[in-house]
């Protein structure tokens, strides 16, 4: 029983470990710190499809407590409800693991489930396991033969059977207590938690010897039942022989005879007895050997002993020499990955700053592109009003012009006027002349020619003034048409490099633009890297910590070696 409960804990104790590295894995808990993020489904189906490869396992799962999700290798399976109160009583429970054996709601068919406590360095809580098939670990106890017909089977520790040979047995609802031969009584009896408890029983078939041994892990009983007679035939036989010899020889012989073959008989079985339930109990003597004083059935049965111990010596020490060399390597392995795990977080740092620097530098070139558009549509528009204003100048150069002209026609209407009035006073000269002759007569008209006379020089007066402010108008406007001209030169000299301007900011825009698009795509070519830099993190994360669980493991397991105590001859 014993050595079945032991291979149904070797069995068990890989995926277990399995559990607890995903429950410690510090990517999952950030994770789950975060919220369970919708970007970080890819990486958690990664890492579950792998591990369930590497297990062998039928499901990788996480459950969360704050977001109910139950999360598989395929992602998203469910969201809790009210109906899984096997979750909150285990998150209630305060233990650090626990294995269930329940029907899977995918398949229907019953699953061996290891479900491990987990939680975060901000104190959110989970459950993280593997779901493996049971039909192996039936196989296996199945396969174990107990003298000739004897079997084992599993029992939980409320009675119910968990794995039996017979498959209808296995349902939950049939109990150990209503097996043939059994009863309350002796199923409490065998159901106490004892590293080995036995019992007699009256089966239809005959007497029958029934044995368990408790499996904390599985929180469960290994049952083996062998009949009575094929477990004690040696010892009947042996009887028998000296029963015979007691008939032949007499009865106070015969007495003598029985009493040295009893003790002949059961005096190794109780040490065997004994020894093996010192090392079950966790003494761990592997030194300890049984005399072996006969060839017969009970020295046969020393020799085994010895043999087996011997043997289970020889494994122990080979265990313990690779449980060195595991947690050599792991150490090696953590040191490493923690050296390289500190590389790859500086190196993703440095990326993370690049990537800020890019995005800055990008929208700074953006930004100079914008402002080289709006450059060149501002040199436009300035383009357009030199144009313009070269038009009005040219405009004003020629209403200059023809201001001049109409300064030379009112000059020459002055100078028509000047001679008039030059003509008139000759006229009044003369008028003068005539009337002086004429004597008393021809002094009234000679009163009017004097007055022609004065118009006539007043006019000649005013018409020279105004010839000479026509002149200086003429003159002035001659400058102001010179410096309009010059002006319009300026003007046209202005529009040419304006234009020329205009095209240089056209093309600074154009260049900005390509650059802005090659930053732009080296930009996501660093984000791209930062993000692979940040997964490769990841990664090495996990690494890291399924090797810093390992390390742990060996040293717990370096730890249950020591227990054994083992011959030297066999240690060198």
């Amino acid at each position: 029983v014993n050595a079945i409960r032991a291979d149904v804990q070797r069995q068990i104790a890989e995926p277990l470990t399995a559990a607890r590295s995903i429950a410690a894995n510090s990517y999952v808990q950030a994770w789950e710190s975060q919220g369970l993020p919708d970007e970080g489904m890819a990486h958690w189906k990664a890492y579950a499809s792998s591990l369930k490869q590497t297990e062998r396992a039928a499901s990788v799962f996480w459950i969360s407590q704050a977001t109910g999700q139950y999360l598989t290798e395929a992602g998203l399976n469910r969201t809790l409800t009210d109906k899984d109160q096997w979750f909150t009583s285990f998150m209630a429970s305060g233990k650090p693991y626990s294995l269930d054996v329940a029907r899977d709601n995918g398949s229907g068919g019953y699953m061996l489930f290891i479900n491990v406590r987990a939680q975060t360095p901000d104190g959110k809580l989970g459950a993280a396991g593997l779901g493996l098939a049971i039909n192996e670990l039936a196989r296996a106890i199945g396969s174990y033969k107990i003298a000739g017909s004897g079997f084992a089977f599993l029992v939980r520790a409320d009675g119910s059977v968990m794995i039996h040979a017979d498959a209808a047995l296995a349902d939950g609802r049939h109990f150990l207590k209503d097996l043939p031969g059994l009863t309350e009584a002796t199923a409490r009896g065998l159901l106490g938690g004892q590293a080995f408890s036995h019992a007699t029983i009256e089966a239809p078939g005959g007497a029958r010897y029934v044995a368990s041994s408790f499996i904390p892990e599985l929180n469960a009983y290994v049952i083996a039942e062998v009949p009575q007679q094929e477990l004690l035939g040696p010892v009947n036989r042996a009887v028998q022989i000296a029963t015979g010899l007691a008939t032949v020889v007499g009865g106070a012989f015969a007495l003598l005879v029985i009493l040295l073959v009893s003790r002949a008989i059961a005096g190794p079985v109780r040490r065997a007895a004994v020894l093996l339930s010192e090392i079950a109990d966790g003494h761990g003597d592997l030194t300890r050997r049984m005399d072996v004083e006969t060839d017969d059935e009970v020295g046969q049965l020393a020799t085994a002993f010895n043999r087996f111990v011997s043997s289970l010596s020889e494994l122990v020490q080979q265990v313990r020499v690779s449980s060195d060399s595991i947690a050599t390597g792991s150490s090696e392995i953590s040191s490493g990955n923690a050296d390289l795990s500190q590389r790859t977080e500086e190196q993703a740092s440095n990326l993370q700053q690049t990537a800020a620097s890019m995005e800055q530098l990008t929208a700074t070139v953006k930004q100079n592109a914008e402002n080289a558009r709006t450059a060149a549509q501002l040199s436009a528009g300035a383009s357009e009003v030199a144009a313009r204003g070269g038009a009005v100048v040219g405009q004003v150069v020629k209403t200059m012009e023809e201001i001049t002209a109409s300064s030379r026609q009112i000059g020459d209407i002055i100078s028509v006027i000047d001679g008039i009035a030059f003509q008139t006073n000759i006229l009044a000269l003369n008028a003068a002349v005539e009337a002086a002759r004429a004597g008393e007569q021809g002094r009234g008209f000679a009163v009017v020619a004097a007055e022609v006379r004065a118009l006539a020089q007043r006019s000649a007066g005013a018409a020279k003034e105004i010839k000479t402010l026509i002149e200086q108008s003429v003159e002035k406007v001659g400058h102001g048409a010179a410096q309009v001209s010059e002006a319009g030169q300026t003007m046209d000299d202005i529009l040419r490099q304006v234009s020329r301007v205009n095209d240089l900011v056209g093309e600074i825009s154009s260049a900005s633009s390509e650059q802005s698009q090659g930053i732009g795509q080296v930009g996501d070519a660093v984000t791209q890297l930062d993000q692979v830099t940040q997964q490769n993190a990841a990664l090495v994360e996990q690494s890291a910590a399924a090797a810093e669980s390992l390390k742990h493991q060996a040293a717990r397991l370096a730890q249950l070696m020591s227990v054994f105590h083992v011959d030297e001859a066999v240690a060198a």
